[in-house]
């Protein structure tokens, strides 16, 4: 059965995007395309998609679609931009992005530079341009469970050294297809990284400054249905644990679409820049210590929730739930086992503090205490 997800839009909650969920959703395409009727649609896609029986299946039933041949293995300056100008030369109307996160944001940033002009540069780093108006049309299919990429309003772009977001109201996918189907042949490490990316997502969505009704029915939901189910689709996967799983993972998109992650993710970033960390290991390594320094501050109302959707009774019990996971998962939870010195604290603490990121949480640490904390999992 499709689920469906309509788009709302109040003052508490923006969701502009169409959501379907469910098996064989990814065929909707076929019924999205003949409706709204663009000319020329282009494919950006993962290479493992390329392999598979539903992409051999689009290419024989959607006439004018071109796929996009070069591989992508990064989000960045030259890989964006390489994809705006394919577009603008081969007048591009609609794009479907099917992928991990990489692939998704990639096809956001594109599908947003290319009607509003110039270069992704312009936008990030001269800031001589803003998004200020919808792109070309865009579906966004995820092939893992993590990101929530095609529920968010913006795209990670890496640097050499730097990692930027292109954020913009206008940069929600048109539509998003969640097909578990698509997530069934994924390796362990590509289906538990992701997935505790997506319980990060929802905890910091939940706890955050920004959070409302809307935002804590989704990650609240999106918890229990992880911590159920993360574990076993690593172990031993089923089609009812992917499905579970790629479900969780949407509704932690939701919720965190409207309030931003926190002080996890921002802390992530120079693990990833400077030591190749992956993305969703990055960031759940300080939740378990996160969980007890911020937990205790939330009101009793909202601490009563979240260690129900936990099923935990305190933020110590909360903690040491997510660090078990971690370790059945085959995820890293000390700082030395990712290749990370003593003597590297200090450089994450310092650029650590994305204001954009760290300052959503209800308790923001002074750089002392991070350090204190970053020393406890060393």
């Amino acid at each position: 059965m499709i689920k469906k997800i309509y788009p709302l839009n109040n003052a508490a909650y923006q969701m502009p995007t169409m959501v379907y969920y469910g098996r064989d959703s990814l065929f909707l395409l076929l019924d999205i395309i003949k409706e709204k009727k663009p000319q020329n649609i282009l494919l950006v896609t993962g290479e493992h998609f390329k392999t598979t029986k539903e992409f051999r299946y689009l290419i024989e039933k959607v006439n004018n679609l071109t796929v996009y041949k070069p591989i992508i293995k990064k989000c960045n300056f030259e890989t964006i931009n390489k994809l705006i100008h394919f577009c603008r030369q081969n007048s591009i109307d609609a794009i479907i992005s099917i992928g991990g996160g990489t692939v998704i944001d990639m096809a956001k940033c594109a599908a947003a530079v290319v009607v509003n002009g110039k270069y992704v540069e312009d936008y990030l780093v001269s800031g001589t341009k803003q998004i200020a108006k919808r792109g070309l049309f865009l579906v966004a299919v995820p092939t893992t469970s993590g990101t929530g990429s095609e529920v968010t309003p913006w795209a990670t772009v890496w640097d050499r050294i730097k990692k930027y977001s292109l954020d913009s109201k206008y940069i929600f996918p048109d539509i998003a297809i969640v097909d578990p189907c698509l997530t069934y042949s994924l390796p362990k490490n590509h289906t538990a990284e992701p997935g505790i990316d997506a319980l990060c997502q929802a905890i910091e969505s939940y706890w955050n400054i920004n959070s409302n009704l809307a935002s804590d029915k989704y990650a609240l939901e999106s918890i229990g249905i992880i911590l159920k189910n993360l574990s076993r689709v690593v172990n031993n996967p089923s089609p009812e644990s992917r499905d579970c799983m790629a479900w969780g993972s949407l509704l932690g998109g939701l919720a965190f679409s409207n309030t931003r992650t926190t002080i996890c993710h921002a802390v992530s970033y120079p693990m990833t820049i400077h030591w190749g960390v992956p993305h969703g290991q990055a960031a759940a390594i300080t939740l378990p210590p996160f969980i007890e320094y911020t937990f205790p501050v939330l009101s009793k109302e909202r601490l009563l929730k979240i260690l129900d959707a936990m099923q935990v009774k305190s933020p110590k019990e909360a903690a040491e739930k997510v660090t078990r996971l971690m370790i059945d998962t085959g995820l890293k939870t000390r700082l030395s086992e990712l290749g990370i010195p003593k003597r590297s604290i200090s450089l994450i603490v310092k650029e650590g503090f994305d204001p954009s990121r760290a300052k959503n949480i209800p308790k923001v640490p002074s750089p002392e205490e991070l350090e204190c904390l970053l020393y406890g999992i060393l």
